[in-house]
């Protein structure tokens, strides 16, 4: 795994091989990385990374918003409960000399209290597959306003994520993944 783009092109993440399936680790492969981004940035979304506040839930490694801090994103909060998995996201966030541009949650997000700060922009969701924990996590966050009106979600599974009060905009295939971009219906 590396960061694709932008100021922190070519460093490489801490090794995780395959994933740790026991631990739930399974990392986003660098094509399905490169394809989340073309999608955010070259895609209908036409979306500048330019002083946007990014949330990375079920983070693992960190990838997702490393590379997004990369591409210019003012900040990233990452949400991840699993030790093992934190201690990677720690060294990986020291790899890309990050650590003035992040908060690290040691949370179960399906259980996250009130947002007290700034609302986020942009949202990567990478929850274990077979389960519904993301989209558990996905109404809590609405409900906690963690993300704005306007939030663009990017929702990986291994399957089409339909969800009420939320319209799935774009879904694309990847091997056993599905990137699944979302946004919250206008209330």
């Amino acid at each position: 795994m590396r960061i694709i783009s932008g100021i922190n092109r070519g460093t490489k993440l801490a090794d995780i091989g395959l994933g740790d399936i026991s631990n739930n680790l399974r990392p986003t492969s660098d094509r399905v990385k490169e394809n989340i981004f073309n999608l955010i940035i070259n895609g209908f979304l036409n979306l500048s990374l330019d002083g946007v506040r990014v949330l990375d839930v079920f983070a693992g490694s960190g990838s997702l918003g490393l590379e997004a801090l990369s591409r210019g994103a003012e900040w990233v909060t990452f949400i991840e409960k699993n030790k093992i998995a934190l201690e990677i996201l720690k060294k990986n966030i020291f790899l890309c000399k990050a650590n003035n541009f992040i908060e690290l949650r040691q949370i179960d997000v399906t259980k996250i209290e009130k947002n007290s700060g700034k609302e986020f922009d942009l949202i990567f969701l990478d929850p274990p597959y077979g389960t519904d924990l993301g989209k558990q996590a996905l109404i809590r966050l609405s409900q906690e306003k963690w993300f704005s009106k306007d939030a663009n979600i990017v929702f990986e599974s291994d399957e089409i994520v339909y969800l009420e009060k939320f319209r799935t905009l774009d879904s694309r295939k990847y091997g056993n993944t599905i990137i699944n971009i979302i946004k919250p219906y206008e209330n």
